[in-house]
């Protein structure tokens, strides 16, 4: 293989050379590559090459360098770092331009911050190197009629056939655009206007910089009064006040600000602010709107206040001071813990991360809102459940209707669902996030992006990198906490490091009031504590899975619970089990070493078996085990492998896992599957033939139903034998005329629900205390029992029994925590047993009373309305519903 490189391709134009390379295009053998880099399209079959796919084609923005990218180049390529701040204005000024950036670093070279940051705002930015670059590159060559219109055109900033006409008074504008578009001169073309175009900006500050030279600075500034002319008559407000600013014409300024300052006010990229004068800006309302806005997309949220309130003070009492003033509290909410959130999308976000995010999630959705699925999402992402919330958030950032901003955000958040899931870090569409933050006029989000590419991608993560204050030198306080905890879960070998980290974002998280998420940071820290063996491992275990349950988050409890399963040498397996139930729920993995680029090995590790081996599904006897983070070593009789463990789950929906792996039902009929389910909801107890003939073919006679009873368990060994190959042995044994599934009793959820009751109990009787087992048995209580089965008889008092057993559970569970003083999971153990038997007046009392203990008058009050309406319901309204008022 061979490959022909013709670089400058654009020489060739019109030549005899140009259609021999067409020729030899047409005729090259299949061993021969051609790479052509030229500024206009060469004049060969490129439809042809398209269709067949036989053609790569990168434009300027395939080879333009991203705002992260142009970070990387200065750190690692040039070894002369750019502080954030700079890098902002540097990527904005060049739009990505290798050469620029390059031309940059060389006029640049040695000097320090601040003749840097000079060199960005001034015009030493368009300075010698530069300028000669541009002359000799870009404009020599092109025709004479090309050159004047670039140079009578650049004081637009936005070019279109119709607006050029106006400007020049002539005819036939759009031909000479779309011929430097042809020839790519720097000419970009409008977003929003597939017909308009701009000039880059390096481009437009050389071509003003010769207008001012060709024909004086007094006639520079009357061609951009003409131009502001023109631009406000076609509708193009922001591009208008930036000619007026730079022409200086003060009161075109103002009167456009008087008349249309709501539109520019609410256009997303405010870049047009940064012409406006200090003067200006400090008395007009919609300036200091914008630039509160601008101040509010760049996280710099004291910034953005006090432009509110500027605005707020400006208006007055006028009907226009209700956007500032709404804005303001919208972020005053998320910096301020005891301020009110706002009655929006925004405001469902900030409050599900104080707690409960799942009941905030499913608040959002009745928000008729544009954003309500981005909010509703996040905090789905928030509570753990990231399978979901990938799902929801992928859908809403494709759809494009939540606005640029909010779909920036969910495309992003999803990137981060996928990767706490253990999937392949998907570098494309991380990209594509931090691309349309960008686009969407918010540097913060595009900012909290890129860092999050630095320690979330694969072998990125190895050590955490603390958060970084914001480019304005002041704390930024959610970027900084955000980070740490990116920077905590990623730290899969480095446990020191994720203690920091962890520690940190608790810290940031508990000041901002942010409770789930500060949980989540506390599970982190004891897994940590437990690979690092602390002493207090396991009471900040306890304490992590604690404010888990009382914030509900589902990541701080299967943190805790997979630091437990490594320093609780007596009911490890117990808690590894728990682990391995809430991934499976959630879709979430333990971060732990070997997760970076390989999903399986992060599955795996959410596997920890603890002290206790399971050899064929029961315990071992004859050998001892030893558990290790990426799975299970076992040594039985002298000899060692791995034993595949077993788990079925029937509260919720039924469930057969084997190795962490789900065993699909889809092979097996429908009264196999029954008959697997029955057998399961016994928990390895044996249940004689004739009790499985009753449920199972009650409609037929004895002969027939024994028939069926023995083809039905014929195809389920198969097919069990078939699926569970790695251990070895049946799973359905016989004894007798009775069977039963050959898998110890801790090995269902049934079993475990029952030992965590029956423990409870026990505690209760001996006058302990119980919350810890009730706790236990609500957490694998996951739903009714096998809903599949519909309303089939043999399953019904079964079902019953376990749903009243889960609302004793949560009745003894909310005492026990009035008692304790822990109104948090008093209110959530209550709200367990109402969403199972909405019925039960104690649970009613006993929540609205932990409401008031707690000072939340607000939901207090929501569920006293609740609970009246319930007892209306049943016909004990009147003196009855009185219970529901307080005293």
């Amino acid at each position: 293989a061979a490959t022909l490189v013709i670089d400058d391709g654009h020489a060739l134009e019109g030549t005899a050379a140009e259609a021999a390379l067409g020729r030899l295009v047409d005729y090259a053998p299949p061993w021969l590559g051609v790479i052509v880099a030229c500024r206009v399209p060469p004049s060969i079959n490129l439809p042809r090459l398209r269709v067949s796919g036989e053609l790569l084609e990168l434009g300027p923005d395939d080879l333009r360098f991203r705002a992260w990218e142009v970070e990387q180049l200065f750190r690692d390529v040039y070894h002369d770092p750019v502080l954030p701040g700079d890098l902002a204005v540097l990527a904005r000024r060049t739009e990505g331009w290798a050469a620029g950036l390059q031309l940059f670093h060389l006029a640049t070279r040695g000097r320090s911050a601040d003749e840097r940051r000079r060199v960005l705002s001034g015009a030493e930015m368009s300075g010698r190197l530069l300028r000669e670059y541009l002359a000799q590159n870009v404009l020599f060559g092109l025709r004479e009629d090309l050159r004047e219109f670039l140079v009578d055109t650049c004081v637009l900033g936005r070019l279109s056939g119709p607006l050029c006409d106006r400007l020049r008074g002539t005819t036939g504008s759009g031909v000479l655009l779309d011929e430097l578009a042809r020839r790519s001169v720097f000419t970009v073309p409008v977003e929003d206007d597939d017909e308009a175009f701009r000039y880059h900006e390096v481009l437009r500050q050389h071509l003003d910089r010769m207008l001012v030279e060709g024909y004086g600075e007094a006639e520079a500034r009357a061609r951009h009064a003409r131009a502001g002319e023109v631009l406000e008559a076609g509708g193009a407000l922001p591009e208008a006040l930036r000619a007026f600013c730079r022409a200086e014409d003060w009161d075109a300024v103002r009167r456009l600000l008087g008349g249309q300052g709501e539109r520019l006010a609410a256009t997303e990229q405010s870049a047009w602010v940064d012409a406006v004068p200090p003067a200006i800006e400090r008395h007009d309302p919609w300036v200091a709107l914008a630039a509160a806005r601008r101040a509010r997309n760049d996280g710099r949220w004291s910034a953005a206040i006090d432009g509110y309130v500027r605005a707020e003070t400006a208006f007055g009492p006028s009907r226009a001071a209700d956007a500032p003033r709404r804005e303001r509290q919208r972020i005053a909410a998320w910096l301020d813990p005891v301020a009110m959130p706002t009655p929006d999308a925004v405001g469902a976000l900030r409050t599900g991360l104080v707690r409960e995010p799942v009941v905030g999630a499913r608040d959002a959705a009745r928000l008729d809102d544009p954003a309500a699925p981005v909010a509703r999402g996040l905090l789905l992402l928030a509570a753990g459940e990231v399978g979901n919330a990938q799902r929801l958030l992928s859908a809403t950032a494709d759809a494009g209707e939540a606005g640029l901003v909010a779909c920036a955000a969910a495309r992003l958040g999803a990137v981060v669902a996928g990767r706490l899931g253990g999937q392949p870090w998907d570098a494309r569409a991380m990209d594509r996030a931090v691309e349309e933050a960008e686009r969407a006029g918010s540097p913060w989000l595009a900012r909290l992006g890129r860092s999050l590419v630095v320690r979330l991608a694969p072998h990125a993560g190895s050590a955490p990198i603390m958060g970084e204050p914001a480019d304005d030198g002041s704390q930024d306080a959610w970027g900084r906490a955000l980070l740490d905890l990116a920077g905590a879960w990623a730290a899969t070998e480095d446990p020191e490091g994720r203690l920091a980290a962890a520690d940190a974002g608790t810290a940031e998280f508990r000041r901002l009031g942010a409770g789930v998420l500060e949980a989540w940071a506390r599970g982190l820290a004891a897994l940590a504590a437990a690979s690092l063996g602390t002493p207090d491992a396991r009471d900040a275990a306890l304490a992590a899975e604690s404010a888990g349950r009382a914030a509900g988050s589902q990541p701080a409890r299967m943190y805790a619970y997979a630091a437990l399963a490594d320093v609780d040498e007596v009911r490890g397996a117990e808690y590894a089990l728990l682990v391995e139930s809430v991934a499976a729920d959630t879709g979430l993995v333990v971060p732990r070493a070997g997760l970076d680029g390989n999903p399986g090995a992060g599955r795996d590790a959410v596997g920890v078996m603890g002290a206790e081996a399971v050899v064929n599904g029961q315990a071992g006897s004859n050998g001892h085990a030893g558990a290790g983070t990426n799975g299970l070593t076992v040594h039985t009789n002298g000899t060692s492998g791995h034993a595949p463990a077993i788990r079925i789950r029937t509260l919720g929906g039924f469930a057969l896992d084997i190795d962490g792996h789900r065993v699909l039902l889809d092979g097996a009929k429908p009264r196999v599957r029954s008959l697997l389910r029955l057998l399961a909801v016994h928990a390895g107890v044996a249940v004689h033939r004739e009790v499985i003939q009753e449920a199972l073919w009650s409609d037929a006679d004895a002969t027939a139903g024994a028939r069926s009873l023995h083809v039905a368990l014929s195809a389920l060994r198969r097919w069990l034998d078939e699926v569970a190959a790695p251990l070895g042995g049946s799973l359905v044994v016989r004894e007798g005329d009775a069977y039963r599934l050959d898998v110890a009793p801790d090995a269902f959820d049934l079993g475990r629900f029952d030992h965590a009751l029956a423990e409870g109990r026990a505690a209760r009787a001996r006058g302990e205390l119980a919350s810890a087992a009730y706790a236990l048995a609500l957490e694998l209580y996951g739903g009714e029992l096998l809903p599949e089965e519909g309303p089939a008889e043999w399953i019904g008092p079964r079902r019953d029994h376990y749903r009243e057993a889960a609302v004793e559970a949560a009745g003894e569970l909310a005492s026990e925590s009035m008692l304790a003083g822990d109104y948090a999971t008093t209110v959530r153990a209550c709200r367990f047993g109402l969403e199972i038997d909405r019925y039960q007046d104690s649970l009613w009392r006993m929540l609205i009373e932990a409401r008031d203990r707690a000072g939340d008058t607000g939901a207090a009050s929501r569920d006293r309305l609740e609970y009246a309406a319930v007892l209306e319901g049943l016909g004990l309204g009147g003196a009855t519903a009185a219970a529901a008022r307080p005293a």
